[in-house]
């Protein structure tokens, strides 16, 4: 099954080259101060068939120049080199001398700098890189070309290698982030389903780990949704990841002022990895694939819990921009079991406890919260035929499940008002059993008993079963890679639905049904498939 590629937006360092000693930043200085250009520059040029408008100017450093430097000047300047491409892509960069014994340009004091301790007591420069919509080995091929486009305007030669070694190796990177474009319906899919939530709750209960959720749906569902992780959560929740983090859903804050047909009216699902959420450290240039890998690990696994389809082909998830072409990538990313439903368990548990525990008060309001939504504490009353004071005090022990807001009473999670609003509408609702309600509600079903011969392999094989409105099996997802070939290291798909329908018949059901639930498995590629229990196992 193919996945989909993503697409870089922002991406943040420094590169440092001592190879040409001050050698490039001196010849910039030579060809822009003075006349014809006097420190400003625009230009547009062609690179690789692509239009840039070049800027070139200079800003102010805080390094005073060395006796040697014979310019009549109290501080050094620093050029920028700001081009912008087609769309959005930009590629700016600040090009700074560096040398032994730098001083401050009105104190004389010493300026610390980790040049000398990364690099040596040499000279060179340093070149700050800012990057939008483009990968990082681009922008670091479009400084030369810059740089090149820059003198041959002039009319001047320059050094052919400048810029085109490779950076020393304590070029760092501080910012890294990449996207994929998702249609509206399918955002609000993901952001219904939780996963950032379930993430942060996963995590609460993990010592070590520091993880923060920023939910901003003020104007519109999604504006700007954020959970970020340091790098001890990134490590709890993917195998082998090592740096902080933060993913985000963001919507434009009024996507209706925009075109429907329009990409930004469908929003942005990005993870961006920074020096800040880090733990304040920067990583090596040399890293970045290590990074782009765990960054695309982030991106497509957490659509992949919530079973949003990870291909491009025809599917309608994608929305293809200037930038992100929503196409299916080369090498797919590897794809890990849901650390998440664990919680899905516990937040069951926490509901069938206070459900199961309440009184005929408390029933009744969790009853017409469930079907009414959000209702007034004086309604509630006045519906119930109870006093306030009875009502609050219903509230209050439902306080796990229930909130108060300003005399205004809702659910605390969505999740409790849907399962409880399907359960009072339902023909079901009718059973005189309390507990036996509650077992309906959680899914509890008699033939899927603890000890049961089908229960047994569903732990054995990394599996779950979901159960639709009557009882019966609807979907049956296994978190095991398997292949549809008979030879092979894998185990065979048809062998594993074979022993389900198997156990699920000696428990003492009708395999009928089980037949007819859809099973997902994971596949060698690296992706998912979905085909019927019967239909599998008869291969």
């Amino acid at each position: 099954m193919t996945q989909v590629e993503t697409t870089p937006h922002e991406i943040e360092g420094r590169w440092k080259w001592p190879d040409w000693g001050r050698g490039p930043y001196d010849a910039l200085s030579s060809v822009m101060l003075g006349p014809p250009f006097e420190g400003y520059l625009e230009l547009n040029v062609e690179i690789d068939g692509d239009p840039w408008l070049l800027e070139v100017s200079y800003s102010k450093s805080g390094f005073a120049p060395r006796l040697s430097d014979g310019i009549n000047a109290e501080r050094l300047y620093e050029w920028d080199i700001k081009g912008r491409g087609r769309g959005e892509r930009k590629a700016s960069f600040n090009i700074s001398p560096r040398f032994p014994n730098m001083r401050h340009w009105e104190t004389g004091d010493p300026i610390q700098l980790p040049w000398e301790n990364q690099v040596g007591e040499v000279d060179g420069v340093d070149v700050e890189y800012h990057l939008s919509n483009i990968e990082s080995e681009r922008g670091l091929e479009l400084l030369p070309e810059f740089f090149a486009e820059i003198f041959e305007h002039a009319n001047e030669r320059i050094h052919p290698d400048y810029f085109r070694a490779e950076p020393h190796q304590a070029s760092r990177m501080w910012a890294y982030e990449r996207y994929v474009r998702i249609r509206r319906e399918w955002a609000e899919k993901l952001s219904s389903a939780g996963v950032l939530q379930k993430v942060a709750l996963y995590l609460s209960e993990i010592k070590g780990v520091k993880a923060e959720l920023h939910i901003d749906n003020e104007e519109v569902i999604n504006h700007q949704n954020r959970l970020f992780l340091n790098p001890a959560s990134a490590s709890k929740l993917l195998p082998g990841h090592t740096y902080g983090r933060k993913f985000e859903i963001y919507q434009l804050k009024d996507p209706d002022a925009v075109s429907k047909d329009h990409p930004s009216y469908h929003p942005k699902v990005e993870v961006l990895v920074n020096k800040s959420r880090n733990d304040g450290e920067a990583w090596a240039w040399a890293d970045r694939h290590e990074v782009t890998e765990q960054i695309e690990e982030t991106l497509l696994n957490a659509l992949h819990w919530e079973d949003i389809p990870l291909g491009p082909d025809g599917n309608g998830v994608y929305v293809a921009d200037d930038h992100f072409d929503a196409v299916a990538r080369d090498q797919p990313v590897e794809l890990y079991e849901d650390p998440t439903p664990r919680l899905e368990a516990k937040t069951d548990h926490l509901l069938m406890t206070t459900l199961r525990d309440m009184g005929e008060t408390a029933r009744d309001v969790t009853e017409t919260v469930a079907t009414d939504g959000g209702v007034a504490v004086d309604d509630l009353a006045d519906q119930l035929g109870k006093h306030p004071a009875t009502i609050y005090r219903a509230i209050q022990d439902l306080g796990d499940v229930l909130e108060l807001d300003q005399g205004d009473v809702s659910f605390r999670a969505r999740k409790y008002r849907e399962e409880l609003r399907a359960l009072v509408e339902s023909a079901e609702y009718a059973i005189e059993s309390y507990a036996d309600r509650m077992q309906h509600l959680m899914g509890l079903a008699d033939h899927v008993a603890e000890s049961s011969p089908f229960q047994k392999w569903l732990a054995e094989n990394g599996a779950d079963l979901e159960f639709d409105e009557n009882g019966d099996p609807r979907r049956m997802r296994i978190d095991t890679i398997l292949s549809q070939l008979k030879a092979d290291r894998f185990e065979n798909l048809g062998t594993i639905a074979a022993e389900a329908l198997e156990k699920w018949s000696k428990s003492g059901n009708d395999p009928t049904v089980l037949r007819g639930a859809e099973l997902t498995w994971k596949t060698p590629g690296g992706g998912s498939e979905t085909g019927f229990v019967g239909a599998v196992a008869d291969r």
